[in-house]
């Protein structure tokens, strides 16, 4: 599950997705790139997974890559 911060442009239209693995690294993130924090916004399901934006650990998306369910017939 993901934290996720939307980014708009001056029309207000959605131009990119900041992805995280936590409400800490969003919050961090923001405060470190003088962002404003909209507040939580998590468990998001993601497409894909990939690496936080703040610590790059790996947020696992639905494409399955984590592997809780191997072994499960």
């Amino acid at each position: 599950m993901a934290h996720l911060h939307p980014v708009e442009d001056d029309r207000g239209d959605l131009i990119d997705v900041i992805v995280f693995c936590s409400d800490y690294c969003h919050r961090q993130y923001d405060r470190e790139n003088d962002l404003s924090y909209g507040g939580w916004y998590g468990c998001m399901e993601i497409p894909v997974s990939e690496p936080c934006a703040y610590c790059e650990q790996t947020v696992w998306g639905v494409d399955g890559a984590h592997g809780l369910f191997v072994g499960i017939a």
